[in-house]
């Protein structure tokens, strides 16, 4: 009698346990049901004819949203406020990347596959950290045919200022740490080949948008290299946007992957603090910017006019999609923003400007604005986490 009671006890806690999986696995296809019900996925047949569909329109008639991206990023040119846009978009979605130990996956040098995390599919949704440019395991990664690829520019004046202040390049080279009379200083003395590989941040001392999109050192002083490899360039990448035309770029690209006005809304993020700033530049050390990187130069006066034909070509309604984003951009930084600014840690003891959320929010809006402001370091940090744990990860 009591070993029938006991197996009768043990039938019970094991119909119990069933159950309980039973249900965890309901809700959990309940959940994933729900978002792929507010977010579509689109099928990998359904990739594979977006070449022959999309034609670069806002019609959803014409054209299926693009979900594998690369997008190669440039040091002080925006990228990281486009990163969010990329992060949010795919977070929301459950969809993948390709994520590295931190915000780097294997820079300075070109890319490699073994550099990266382990994939969590043979083909990942999205590449959006710092990875320097190299062809072929990156249409591995994002085979040609089902993705585009996309990248960034500046004017080279502005972002070289950045990129050697924000490095701390005159401080690296013993200029000192003044931005302007340290920048002078170092355009008019110069530096040898050698003294580029000094640290890995010195790599961007010369040409540093070329050298990110893989240009070799040895090429900087060679013209018609210099146009073969943005020639080279200008095939593999569908679109390069301009920071200096912000606005008009991510409309660019919400085209051209065919999504939604509010799929490309941001915030500015990781700007430099105004005493990390070099102002009142003279034109004769703008001119020897321009010297210094002349590969950054014919890179971003190539890719200026390609961008400004692109926009050409999508019509007058172009301006009708600008308006209406930028209309609804300032709708979601009235709701998410205070006026003010706050200093953020981006690494070790380096704090950059960042927006201010309003207090008292409500949950699901707060939410929502977090999203926008999230760092990059905090973003890739809880992507990581999600991998490790589902998509029932803690924010």
């Amino acid at each position: 009698m009591r070993r029938f009671i006991h197996s009768r006890r043990l039938l019970a806690l094991s119909t119990c346990a069933i159950s309980l999986l039973f249900i965890a696995s309901f809700t959990h296809e309940l959940s994933y049901i729900w978002k792929t019900w507010r977010y579509p996925m689109v099928t990998e047949e359904q990739q594979e004819t977006v070449e022959n569909t999309n034609s670069g329109g806002t019609s959803a008639n014409t054209c299926f949203p693009i979900q594998h991206v690369l997008f190669l990023k440039t040091h002080k040119t925006g990228s990281t406020s486009i990163a969010n846009i990329f992060f949010r978009y795919g977070d929301s979605r459950n969809l993948t990347f390709v994520l590295g130990q931190d915000t780097l996956i294997g820079w300075p040098r070109r890319f490699q596959v073994s550099f990266s995390l382990p994939l969590e599919r043979p083909r990942p949704h999205f590449l959006c950290s710092h990875a320097r440019y190299n062809q072929k395991p990156m249409n591995y990664l994002f085979p040609k045919p089902t993705a585009k690829y996309v990248t960034i520019l500046r004017s080279p004046v502005d972002q070289y200022e950045s990129v050697f202040n924000y490095m701390g390049l005159g401080d690296i080279y013993g200029f000192g740490r003044d931005p302007r009379s340290a920048l002078e200083t170092f355009l008019s003395t110069g530096i040898e080949l050698e003294d580029i590989f000094k640290t890995a941040s010195t790599r961007l001392a010369r040409n540093p948008m070329s050298f990110d999109l893989g240009l070799a050192y040895k090429f900087y002083q060679n013209v018609t290299a210099i146009n073969n490899y943005i020639a080279f360039l200008d095939k593999e990448f569908d679109l390069v946007m301009i920071t200096d035309y912000f606005d008009e770029s991510v409309v660019l690209l919400k085209r051209l992957l065919c999504w939604e006005l509010d799929d490309i809304l941001y915030f500015k993020s990781n700007e430099r603090q105004d005493k990390e700033r070099a102002v009142g530049l003279t034109d004769q050390v703008k001119d020897n910017i321009k010297r210094w990187n002349a590969a950054d130069e014919l890179l971003f006066q190539y890719f200026n006019q390609t961008f400004w034909h692109k926009i050409e070509k999508e019509g007058k309604d172009f301006y009708d999609d600008l308006a209406a984003f930028r209309r609804r951009k300032e709708q979601i930084s009235r709701l998410c923003l205070t006026n003010g600014t706050i200093l953020q840690r981006h690494y070790r003891d380096k704090y950059v400007k960042a927006v201010s959320l309003k207090q008292n929010l409500r949950a699901e809006t707060r939410e929502q604005c977090k999203r926008m402001t999230r760092s990059e370091n905090l973003y890739l940090a809880y992507l990581r986490t999600k991998r490790s744990f589902g998509s029932f990860a803690p924010l």
